[in-house]
């Protein structure tokens, strides 16, 4: 994260909006690890298998991503999901 040089005293954060790859290395080998597919489990949960790019180690596994919290809440929300507010946005 990047800060505005605007206000010395205080600098403000400002996002990268750059789109960005969720990557993974190889939990053993450490090489680079390629999402091969995923399956929707819930709105909330997908599964991602992976499979590492060093050849001679080859190992093939299943990752998780998950939404954990809202940061701004939705101008359209979908009343079937339930996502709660940042333990940050609570305390303010």
């Amino acid at each position: 994260m990047e800060t505005q040089a605007n206000d010395t005293a205080n600098p403000k954060p400002v996002m990268d909006m750059t789109p960005m790859r969720i990557g993974l290395c190889c939990p053993h080998c450490g090489a680079k690890a390629r999402a091969r597919t995923s399956q929707q489990i819930t709105p909330l949960y997908r599964e991602i298998y992976f499979q590492c790019t060093d050849v001679e180690c080859g190992h093939t596994y299943v990752a998780a991503l998950s939404v954990l919290h809202t940061l701004s809440p939705s101008a359209k929300p979908n009343p079937d999901v339930n996502i709660p507010l940042s333990p940050r946005i609570v305390r303010h």
